[in-house]
């Protein structure tokens, strides 16, 4: 989709807000908006400052673990900045906290997790359809069939497939195979 100019402009103006706001703040970047060449009112400056930050923040799916990584690495190289340029000892008492904040973010502050010492330390899970082999008395598939058949406001081939997912008849690979081409022919 093509922005026309004046959607392209508004466009560039939320992209510099965030940028001046990771480097200055929220209140210069409302306040940026607010002289040439925008000289917008205080309140439409705020508007688009909450409408900067839903649009390049709403939708985020970096996981949690890359979000620290970033973080700690970012406060490392700021250590670093802090370590090669230090002339007091208050220089040093920032690059310990900067170093203590980092490794906080990467959670070093906790223990390890206890890892597993061998492979028959393993969890295993066993799948099966036989319930009285866990205790639960076996069910009736006839019943279960004759509960499925009166349900109501469903298609038969629905009730066919409930009764497979019930293991109340057997599963036709190839019929499923079949039914699922079908359904699949229309996305090409």
């Amino acid at each position: 989709m093509e922005l026309t100019d004046e959607e392209l402009n508004y466009y560039n103006a939320l992209y510099a807000l965030i940028g001046i706001q990771r480097k200055y703040g929220k209140d210069n970047a409302i306040s940026f908006l607010m002289h040439e060449p925008f000289q917008v009112k205080r309140a439409r400056a705020r508007e688009m400052y909450n409408e900067a930050i839903n649009l390049f923040y709403a939708d985020d799916s970096i996981e949690n673990n890359a979000h620290r990584n970033l973080m700690f690495d970012n406060l490392q190289k700021a250590a670093q900045v802090v370590l090669t340029t230090a002339r007091t000892s208050k220089d040093m008492e920032v690059y310990g906290s900067l170093l203590t904040q980092a490794a906080k973010i990467k959670q070093l502050d906790r223990p390890d997790p206890e890892k597993r010492q061998a492979v028959k330390d393993k969890n295993i899970k066993i799948y099966m359809l036989d319930t009285q082999a866990v205790g639960i008395p076996q069910v009736d598939r006839q019943q279960l069939a004759a509960q499925i058949d009166s349900i109501q406001d469903i298609s038969e081939r629905e009730r066919v497939r409930i009764k497979r997912d019930a293991n109340v008849i057997d599963v036709d690979i190839i019929e499923m195979l079949d039914d699922q081409e079908a359904k699949t022919k229309d996305i090409d």
